[in-house]
């Protein structure tokens, strides 16, 4: 039994050092999707007076109804619901925010979910579609 605990203590540092260098690993980001996720942060949509942000929240609501395989099961003027609270469905659901700036108006955040044991699309690519549509949107 003794054998057995130093060989443990002696051996501990090397499973140890291994199990951290694993977890870091399976944390890394591909460069491709690094890259996507700065797309994404760099382009989020913002206004900064009532008719920007009128039409912005509009296309937003269509980018919603176009992109999710859910119907919008609540909506305000903040927010945008159109995904699932049942893990038994499949499909991606869409949720969009409305939050304040600072003094510069506020941003449109979405935020995508994905409803599927087997695949989902590249949702940074549809993140990044979502900025440049509403960004695309004229006051």
């Amino acid at each position: 039994m003794k054998k057995i605990s130093r060989l443990v203590r002696r051996h501990r540092r090397t499973v140890l050092s291994t199990l951290a260098a694993f977890l870091l690993v399976s944390c890394a980001v591909s460069p491709e999707t690094q890259a996507k996720m700065d797309e994404y942060a760099r382009t989020i949509p913002s206004c900064s007076n009532d008719a920007e942000c009128d039409g912005k929240w509009a296309a937003a609501r269509a980018w919603a109804l176009q992109n999710s395989d859910f119907n919008i099961r609540g909506e305000s003027d903040t927010r945008i619901y159109a995904s699932s609270n049942l893990a038994s469905q499949s499909g991606i659901g869409v949720i969009v925010t409305k939050v304040a700036n600072g003094s510069d108006g506020f941003q449109l955040i979405a935020d995508l979910k994905c409803f599927s044991a087997y695949s989902c699309p590249e949702l940074w690519d549809m993140k990044v579609d979502f900025n440049n549509t509403i960004n695309g949107t004229s006051e």
